[in-house]
């Protein structure tokens, strides 16, 4: 208990108004909210681990465009690469909730890690650099930063600008997820729309409790 009290914490803290991640990311909902919307899950599939899940999803558009960039950069003129790289972070920012998957979600979360982003961006960066591909692996290495930074997504979030009456992007990742599990442990969830309208009244309540 004390051990996944402990891991609890470090990934991320549960309040009345939702789950906020060490990462900064919101998701507005509660353990008694998911209990109350898809009955049982929980002792199915622990509170830490759907929330990993869904950081996992969340930041795949980061590790995703990356390794595209990164592939494309050995092919293609590294103009091109960054074009077709920063077009698919958009995109799968945006609608990256369509194609959640339980099995897909582990893999995301291999990819997110520092070890498999710094050792790809390493070995291909240096592989380019080697070739005299200088723009290459300056295209590389300015990638690199900006995904770490997670900045094109906060350029995202202000072109979006999203109103709050709409489900956030992150709430629509959770929801997702939530949803895929009740299915694989035969537990469908039964209030859907209720369980959306608990989503936009939390994240209503912490935008007005923070202005």
């Amino acid at each position: 208990m004390n051990r996944q009290t402990s891991r609890s914490q470090n990934l991320f803290l549960e309040t009345q108004l939702g789950i906020v991640t060490r990462t900064g990311d919101w998701f507005h909902t509660t353990a008694k909210h998911i209990e109350q919307f898809v009955p049982g899950l929980l002792k199915e599939r622990s509170l830490d681990l759907l929330v990993e899940e869904a950081v996992a999803w969340v930041r795949s558009a980061d590790s995703l465009a990356l390794t595209i960039l990164l592939v494309l950069l050995m092919f293609i003129h590294p103009i091109f690469a960054a074009i077709i790289a920063i077009t698919f972070h958009f995109f799968w920012y945006r609608f990256k909730s369509g194609f959640v998957t339980i099995y897909l979600g582990k893999v995301l979360k291999m990819m997110n890690t520092d070890g498999y982003l710094l050792i790809t961006s390493l070995v291909v960066i240096s592989l380019v650099g080697m070739d005299g591909q200088y723009l290459a692996a300056g295209v590389g290495l300015v990638f690199f930063f900006l995904m770490k930074l997670g900045l094109l997504k906060r350029l995202w979030d202000k072109i979006d600008d999203e109103k709050s009456e709409k489900l956030s992007l992150n709430d629509r990742v959770f929801k997702m997820v939530l949803v895929k599990y009740a299915m694989h442990y035969n537990k469908a969830p039964s209030e859907i729309q209720s369980m959306e309208d608990k989503f936009k009244e939390l994240a209503i309540s912490r935008k007005k409790g923070g202005s």
